[in-house]
């Protein structure tokens, strides 16, 4: 499908959710390719670390783990500099939603096949990935790993940024979040996809509506 063909899918599959649509949301420029297999795998191994930490493991282990598996470098700095501070709170609860861009970054590289936006994250998502607490290497999860084609992460990129729109649409007019989960999860499984068809760094990714 051309991008015309996957957003008059995804317009059709938004209202099947139970999301308004905008006809007039820009169409996603072609893609052309995904991040590398290593990139994704390295991108969810950090992910994991900062989610655990988020959810109570030692920010000191997190880190010597990272480094003993070689991708402490690829920390974003905004996680570089929370799993260095001893201040939590709001970053807490903020990291936490960041298990859904984990389900998304998961379903590109075959974890499972169910990136349904209708349901959160399975709890199956902690035995998909290495083991923190039992130091875990990720030599075996790396191997397990096989990229998606690009037409299926492209299709579901597209349909979070038409979610994300009318998102994004109710918040401003003061209205229910539509859909069936709250406007985070379609929020940070949108920013996995876009950094997947994408080239900026993790902080980087923008998230216009």
């Amino acid at each position: 499908m051309n991008m015309l063909e996957i957003r008059e899918t995804n317009l059709k599959a938004a209202k099947g959710l139970g999301y308004p649509v905008n006809e007039r949301l820009p169409i996603l420029d072609e893609v052309e390719q995904l991040r590398s297999l290593s990139d994704v795998a390295e991108r969810l191994l950090c992910l994991n670390a900062v989610v655990a930490c988020s959810c109570g493991f030692p920010k000191d282990k997190a880190i010597r783990w990272l480094t003993r598996e070689g991708v402490e470098e690829q920390l974003a700095q905004s996680e570089k500099d929370y799993l260095r501070s001893s201040f939590n709170g709001a970053s807490n609860a903020q990291k936490q939603w960041q298990v859904e861009s984990i389900w998304a970054l998961a379903w590109s590289v075959g974890c499972h096949d169910d990136l349904d936006f209708a349901d959160w994250c399975s709890n199956s998502l902690v035995h998909m990935l290495p083991n923190l607490a039992g130091d875990e290497k990720t030599e075996a999860f790396r191997r397990g790993l096989k990229l998606r084609d690009k037409s299926e992460v492209v299709l579901k990129a597209d349909l979070a940024y038409c979610l994300h729109w009318a998102v994004r649409d109710a918040e401003v007019n003061g209205l229910r979040t539509p859909g069936k989960m709250p406007g985070n999860v379609v929020t940070e499984r949108r920013r996995a996809l876009e950094w997947m068809i994408g080239q900026d760094d993790w902080d980087e990714v923008t998230l216009d509506t």
